[in-house]
C-alpha cells in the first residue's frame, strides 16, 4: 500500500502575502508578533533582509540594528533587488 503523500507545505519564507523574501530584499513589517517576551516592534519601519533561520529572517533596520522576525510579519517592497515584487510603470 503507497504512502499517502503530504500536502504541499507553503513557502517558509512567504510574506503576508505569500511572495517569496529572498536574501538582500527590501520588507516592511506590517503586523506584530502576539507571542510574549518579544523586542520591541518596528511595525511600519522598513528594512533589508540579512539572513535566514529555520522559521524565521534577519532584518536590519535603521541604526544597522539586526532583528529576526517571522517572514509571516513582513511585507516585500516593490522596489526589491530581485524584482519579485517589482511593479511595472507606465509605458
Amino acid at each position: 500500500m503507497p504512502a499517502a503523500t503530504p500536502p504541499p507545505v507553503g513557502d517558509r519564507w512567504g510574506d503576508v502575502e505569500g511572495r517569496h523574501i529572498s536574501l538582500f530584499c527590501l520588507v516592511e513589517q506590517v503586523a506584530e508578533s502576539t507571542l510574549r517576551g518579544l523586542l520591541p516592534s518596528r511595525l511600519h519601519q522598513q528594512g533589508q533582509v540579512v539572513g535566514r533561520g529555520l522559521d524565521s529572517v534577519y532584518v536590519r533596520f535603521a541604526g544597522n540594528e539586526v532583528v529576526s522576525l517571522s517572514p509571516r510579519l513582513l511585507r516585500l517592497l516593490p522596489d526589491a533587488p530581485d524584482g519579485a515584487a517589482r511593479r511595472e510603470g507606465p509605458g
